[in-house]
């Protein structure tokens, strides 16, 4: 497609999106709040339900089909590789892992993949992947998403590499991201449809990660749950129910993955992964034995090699999980007992039947230990 084509389908995006946030009826937002600010009122019990008894397991549409799967993604951050993705699967029991692209070569990047078997995993793509690449990519067989991998998904930019990713006869298992408005999430849910993806993803969240310094150094993004909710709620009024919903960042605790599922079907994280099952680099040691992880943003100069702390900083973690199987038995645990507080056995009914409480400064503090 020509220079002319992308720019016409550009164009009709943006009118597409236009007119959906034209009729859309409910009243924007003008204060965000995170996850620390709102918890779930527990409600009642109708039947007798232990952790057990729930269904934790969402369908995804892959590139090769549908997959039920443990909402939990691993970010693609360069600490986290084959190793990573092998224990967060946890024998298909865990969650997918989405293999990092910064700093590493077209070779390197396959061969990750290929390291990560038998575990599903999706891939990190930039905006000008070689064709070459793609193909020996959609190739391997346990492979189950790519994801455009770049601050603002909401762009243009990105509809060179979707034509790419067409061309390989791929019509599922994309991820857009990331977008962090209402109008950011139309226009690149058009973005999509207009490139010929019959089903897909899209990531929502900037600025709201842990090494995340975009909000602070540009003044950008909003508070993240705030943001699903009125983006899953537009969604829903818009009927687009050809598109999933990725949570990125803010997560520090179980209890922040399970407000984010309220309003998306995945949640992507990273320094709540924080284990043995990071690359070495990070990993600090005393005596043979594992004392704290360096945690560092994407854009920040351990991963750049350049000054550049934008968009990225570093820190040194000195609480942290054995390895992913160990963060994501926390997070099944969590998400399963929620459940049984609000009346559900599977995570369609958890939505549903999910009501928030905005909390006082007391109440937050009276949340956590005291």
């Amino acid at each position: 497609m020509n220079t002319h084509a992308l720019e016409q389908m550009s164009l009709e995006a943006l009118e597409n999106a236009r007119a959906a946030i034209a009729s859309y009826p409910y009243p924007r937002l003008e204060t965000y709040y995170t996850f620390a600010d709102k918890t779930i009122i527990p409600t009642f019990l109708t039947r007798p339900i232990s952790r057990s008894q729930v269904e934790v397991h969402q369908r995804f549409h892959t590139v090769r089909g549908t997959l039920d799967a443990f909402p939990a993604f691993g970010a693609s951050m360069s600490m986290m590789r084959s190793r990573f993705a092998r224990d967060v699967w946890d024998e298909g029991q865990g969650g997918i892992h989405v293999l990092p692209r910064v700093g590493l070569s077209d070779a390197q990047r396959i061969q990750d993949v290929r390291a990560s078997a038998p575990a599903l995993v999706g891939v990190a793509l930039g905006i000008h992947e070689e064709e070459a690449f793609l193909g020996e990519l959609f190739e391997q067989p346990n492979l189950a998403f790519v994801s455009i991998d770049i601050a603002h998904g909401a762009n243009a930019a990105v509809l060179p590499v979707l034509e790419k990713i067409r061309a390989q006869g791929v019509e599922s298992g994309v991820i857009l991201g990331n977008v962090g408005s209402v109008e950011g999430f139309a226009y690149g849910y058009w973005l999509m449809k207009l490139s010929g993806f019959k089903h897909f993803v899209i990531k929502v969240g900037v600025g709201p990660g842990s090494v995340c310094t975009t909000r602070i150094n540009t003044g950008v993004g909003v508070g993240q749950l705030s943001l699903l909710e009125e983006i899953w709620q537009f969604r829903n009024h818009a009927g687009c129910t050809d598109v999933q919903i990725i949570s990125d960042g803010g997560v520090n605790s179980s209890g922040d993955f399970v407000k984010a599922l309220t309003r998306a079907e995945g949640v992507m994280m990273g320094k709540f992964f924080a284990s043995g099952s990071f690359e070495d680099e990070v990993l600090i040691k005393k005596d043979g034995h594992l004392e704290g992880i360096l945690l560092f943003g994407m854009a920040s100069s351990l991963v750049t090699e350049k000054r550049n702390y934008i968009e990225g900083s570093s820190q040194t973690l000195r609480a942290f999980h054995k390895d992913a199987r160990e963060a994501v038995s926390r997070l099944r645990e969590g998400l399963q007992s929620a459940m049984t507080y609000v009346n559900a056995t599977n995570l369609n009914e958890f939505r549903g039947n999910v009501r928030f409480a905005l909390n006082s400064a007391a109440a937050i503090t009276e949340a956590g230990v005291h």
